[in-house]
């Protein structure tokens, strides 16, 4: 035996023989299907864990959410207690009344605005549009008139060559013949540009109307100082009672941490909020105090930057008229205070 021979029978046993193409095809197919399914084995046991915490956050809330039923419960039903539990739930009411309000203002005021800034952006574009069709109409006229006239020129031409028939009118004829091209690629371009001017007057005819972007910088601006005005006139309505505090208050504090005095106090107190609740409700008096406190703020604010539509929480006057004159009365920054979550009606 040859060393060549000895070499292939000692490869062959470590190499084994060649497989069948397809069966290689489909070991490739099987080793994809594999790594697929372990991508989705991996997704689905991420997603796995992903539910078990938002289970495990969801459980410790409805937890925590029964026992404070449970200690509301509790404080309930102590006698003492009891009525500061209602008169601070009545103080949150107030306030979300205060913010419900605003935020009926405030939708109101943009819808305004985007009805009149809408129309005039359909007035403006249909007085453009006009313009323009008027123009294209122009040159249309300009374009027909042109192509009558080169039309004229090659009719006058062609009816002069066809009356030289005669050998001595070869040169003349030649040199019209030219001059009946040329006039031709002239007449043509002239119809080419009135079928232009007729296609871009119908392109500008059915233009459509513009999409509207939203409510324009200064049209924010103008509803964020009426809302914040609004705000504002909420608080000094409330101040003299002390309820525009209180209800802040027990806004940010729980209901375990409230003291409203005793049974008697506690009464007094639910009947003031009563009262102040329909009072704000009625909303009477209001859109002449708003507009003047909205000159005041509008002339005092300035903005961080030009394109901000929020003013800037500092440059917000401290001190207003009372109604009735005399002298300015302080108040709290109603922006930097957020005062009737204020800061969540505003539009950026």
């Amino acid at each position: 035996m040859s060393i060549r021979d000895k070499i292939t029978a000692l490869r062959t046993p470590l190499l084994g023989s060649r497989r069948d193409p397809d069966e290689q095809e489909r070991l490739l197919k099987l080793f994809w299907n594999r790594a697929e399914l372990k991508k989705e084995l991996a997704r689905l046991d991420a997603q796995l864990h992903q539910q078990r915490d938002r289970l495990k956050q969801q459980e410790g809330a409805t937890a925590r959410m029964a026992e404070e039923h449970e200690s509301l419960e509790v404080l309930l039903g102590n006698p003492l207690l009891g009525f500061g539990a209602l008169v601070h739930f009545q103080l949150r009411a107030l306030y979300k009344a205060c913010h419900v309000l605003l935020e009926q203002f405030g939708a109101e005021l943009r819808r305004q605005q985007e009805d009149k800034e809408r129309k005039r952006q359909v007035v403006e574009f249909h007085q453009d549009r006009q313009a323009r069709v008027q123009l294209a109409a122009e040159r249309l006229e300009e374009a027909q008139a042109a192509l009558e006239l080169e039309e004229q020129s090659l009719a006058a031409m062609s009816g002069e060559l066809s009356g030289l028939t005669s050998f001595w009118h070869y040169l003349r004829r030649r040199k019209l013949t030219a001059q009946v091209g040329a006039q031709t690629a002239q007449r043509d371009r002239a119809q080419q540009y009135l079928a232009d001017m007729q296609k871009t007057k119908v392109t500008v005819e059915k233009e459509p109307w513009p999409e509207f972007l939203g409510v324009g910088l200064e049209g924010r601006r103008a509803i964020n100082i009426a809302v914040l005005a609004y705000a504002q006139l909420l608080y000094a309505r409330l101040a003299e009672s002390g309820l525009a505090l209180q209800s802040r208050t027990a806004r940010l504090k729980s209901v375990h941490e409230a003291d409203y005095g005793s049974r008697e106090e506690c009464s007094r107190r639910m009947a003031d909020i009563a009262a102040a609740l329909a009072g704000v409700r009625a909303q009477k008096d209001l859109a002449a105090e708003i507009r003047t406190r909205s000159e005041l703020l509008k002339h005092a604010v300035s903005y961080n930057d030009p394109d901000d539509a929020i003013p800037q929480p500092g440059s917000l006057p401290s001190a207003f008229l009372r109604r009735d004159g005399g002298v300015p009365i302080r108040e709290p920054n109603v922006l930097a205070d957020d005062y009737w979550d204020v800061g969540k009606v505003l539009l950026g």
